[in-house]
């Protein structure tokens, strides 16, 4: 395999490193890759490493030779695509209650009854991206194209921690109390996000994150284990 990325310098600090603008798994996999191998090289220097879908931004302490970065990078750029073929994560089981707001209005969207919505929302693994808009706040890949749905015009001044929702191609959970213009379709008890936690957020980028139905009964039962610090977030390697 070999490298795609393209960059460019934006600041005497910062490098931007690009790859062709699509959501694609293998993007992932060589950008997950090199972000690893970018942190344990530079782990003195850096400052941040952020990923987006398809760039990775490289934050230093100080001004850095152009130069020198991106030829250390042609050389380590080859291993790092070789070693994201061979990249294992884990797959994480999320329960949700599927009793969103706006599940009716994705089924008028959609043409898809409130069932069929939620067995293909939860019939395949979706691909962890990266976090953004919000601490904790997962973009997902890998939403089935009959459950495509766009952001709402207006959007709802507050979307409960833990809703599960639909945005145009993608899906996610609001980790917080937030406003957002997402279509909720569920909800899961479990928190993803927590600050008291090292690290705050177990999904890594490049893990997978699948959905389990649960009815109402489940989801408080949950929360109460949740409550008495008796539950932890299943998963899986892969």
């Amino acid at each position: 395999m070999s490298h795609q990325f393209k960059y460019k310098h934006i600041s005497p600090t910062l490098l931007e490193l690009y790859w062709p603008p699509k959501i694609a798994p293998s993007t992932l996999k060589e950008m997950t890759s090199l972000k690893a191998t970018v942190q344990q090289l530079w782990q003195e220097d850096l400052l941040d490493v952020i990923m987006g879908y398809h760039c990775l931004s490289l934050r230093f302490k100080a001004p850095f030779q152009l130069n020198d970065i991106i030829n250390k990078l042609e050389e380590i750029a080859e291993t790092s695509a070789e070693g994201a073929s061979k990249h294992s994560g884990k797959r994480w089981l999320i329960p949700v209650w599927y009793s969103g707001k706006d599940l009716n209005m994705v089924a008028e969207h959609t043409g898809l009854s409130a069932d069929q919505i939620i067995n293909l929302h939860k019939k395949h693994p979706y691909l962890l991206y990266f976090y953004g808009f919000m601490p904790g706040f997962m973009y997902l890949g890998g939403l089935d194209e009959r459950l495509f749905a766009p952001r709402k015009t207006q959007p709802d001044p507050l979307i409960e921690k833990g809703a599960v929702a639909i945005g145009g191609k993608q899906t996610g959970i609001y980790p917080m109390d937030s406003p957002g213009g997402w279509n909720v379709i569920g909800k899961t008890p479990v928190q993803l996000f927590n600050i008291k936690k090292d690290p705050p957020l177990q999904p890594q980028p490049g893990d997978e994150i699948k959905f389990e139905a649960i009815s109402k009964e489940d989801f408080h039962t949950i929360s109460t284990q949740i409550a008495e610090k008796n539950y932890q977030i299943r998963y899986e390697n892969t």
